[in-house]
Parts: structure tokens; C-alpha cells; sequence
């Protein structure tokens, strides 16, 4: 399904402290949008935003199913379908990888049959090299193996567009790119978009069809990735192709 979510005007305050105050964004079917900005710009808030975790103050969000004739149609969020991969994985320590991978089909008004899930869980783990953990405890696994569990629950419901919080925190350099060739891999194998908030400034980019800036409460700069040579204003470049602050600017 070729979908477009439109995101406009999205503000979310705690108290007197606004962290989003009119926040544009456009996500398309199959690409991955990396939200970048400093430590407290709301990143992390605007995706829960997105995913209904938090409720906004203003805004909207807009579904439109995209036909093969061109025609937008008007849909709902759920119609899309979303999933949310937390920044510390979430998996339940008492569950195993199958039972951490099936919660989403288990719980709730739409559970499905103890066969159903057993079937498609089963399947998942297959595609994505998982079965021989299928038994083990997050305990029991590396931090790269239940980042891969955590990635396989939240593909487990076939979303077609997944949120990342921060995918790569707390990892070393080499695992961090394996994560990142993970999502690039399965979101080719798997035809969802991924909405992904990161503070790894420059490499993020490598996987990244647009960027999205986030500083003072609102989107300063979209684009793909090369469009950040064309900027003229010296200090926010900088910022963009670096991640460091050098200027007062910022």
C-alpha cells in the first residue's frame, strides 16, 4: 500500500515547558526519515506523539492511502498500522524471545488463535535467523540478539511503518552499524517506512532517505542527506554534518 502521513502543527507542552510547538513533517511508503537534534529537543516526545503513547496539545496527523490511479483517500492511522521499537529494547525478562516476539498477537481484543500466533511467530524467527533463541531468556542472549528480538516483535503485527527511539544507544561503534544495516536490510525485505530518532550525526545518514532537524520546538530542515551541502548558513551545516555546536547559533 503506498500511503503518505502528513504531520502538521503537532505541539506538546508539560506544564510551561513547550517541547514542540508546531512540528511539519511528511512520512512516505518505504523510506526511512531520521529525526535528528540535541539531547531534550523532543525527539523521543514526538514519536510517542505518532504512536498515541502521549496525547498532543495541537496538531494534526493525516493518512492518505495513495492509489494506482494517484488518489488520495483519506484513512486512519490504524488502517497503516505503526509499531514502536523502545530505546532499551522492552522485552520482558521473564519471557522468552517466542513469548517477547507474540506479545503483540496475544494481547487485547484482536488475539490471535495460540496456533495463529504459534504459525506466524515461528515464520518471522525463520526469516529473520532467530530460531535458535526462540527458547532462550533476554538473560541468556547478547545485547545485539534481543535488539533483533525487539526488532522481530515489532514487525510481528506487519506494520507498515515502525518508529525507532534512539536504536543504537549505549552500543560501540561496530554493533551500532549492524543495527543500522538491520533496519536498512528488513525494511527492504519487509516494505515498511521507518521513523527513526538518532543521535549518531553523520552515520545515520548513511541509511537515512531524508533528515529531519529537530531544534526549538519545529522541524528547521528536511531534506535528503546530500541537500545539507547546499545550506548556506555556515554554523548550521556544520551542526548537520557533524553533530557538534560551534556556534551561539544553535
Amino acid at each position: 500500500m503506498n500511503f503518505q502521513i502528513n504531520i502538521q502543527g503537532l505541539s506538546k507542552r508539560f506544564g510551561d515547558n513547550v517541547v514542540l510547538d508546531g512540528v511539519d513533517l511528511q512520512i512516505t511508503s518505504e523510506t526511512i526519515t531520521a529525526v535528528i537534534g540535541k539531547s531534550g529537543t523532543g525527539k523521543s516526545v514526538m514519536l510517542k506523539l505518532i504512536a498515541g503513547i502521549l496525547e498532543k496539545n495541537s496538531g494534526t496527523i493525516e493518512c492518505l492511502k495513495i492509489s494506482e490511479s494517484g488518489e488520495s483517500i483519506p484513512i486512519s492511522i490504524e488502517e497503516i498500522g505503526f509499531s514502536y521499537m523502545f530505546q532499551n529494547n522492552a522485552l520482558f525478562d521473564s519471557m522468552t524471545a517466542f513469548e517477547n516476539v507474540a506479545l503483540p498477537l496475544v494481547e487485547g481484543n484482536n488475539a490471535l488463535p495460540k496456533l495463529k500466533v504459534k504459525e506466524k511467530v515461528d515464520h518471522l524467527l525463520e526469516q529473520l535467523d532467530l530460531v535458535s533463541s526462540s527458547d532462550r531468556y533476554p538473560g541468556e542472549l547478547s545485547g545485539g540478539m534481543n535488539k533483533r528480538i525487539a526488532f522481530a516483535r515489532a514487525l510481528i503485527t506487519e506494520p507498515k511503518v515502525v518508529l525507532f527511539d534512539e536504536p543504537t544507544t549505549g552500543l560501540d561503534p561496530e554493533r551500532k552499524f549492524t543495527v543500522f544495516d538491520m533496519i536498512k536490510k528488513y525494511r527492504k525485505q519487509f516494505g515498511f517506512s521507518a521513523l527513526l530518532v538518532s543521535h549518531d550525526i553523520p552515520d545515520v545518514y548513511e541509511i537515512a532517505d531524508s533528515v529531519a532537524w529537530l531544534d526549538k520546538g519545529k522541524i528547521q530542515f528536511f531534506g535528503k542527506p546530500e541537500n545539507i551541502d547546499l545550506i548556506s548558513e555556515v554554523s548550521i551545516k556544520e551542526y548537520l554534518k557533524t553533530g557538534r555546536i560551534s556556534s551561539n547559533h544553535l
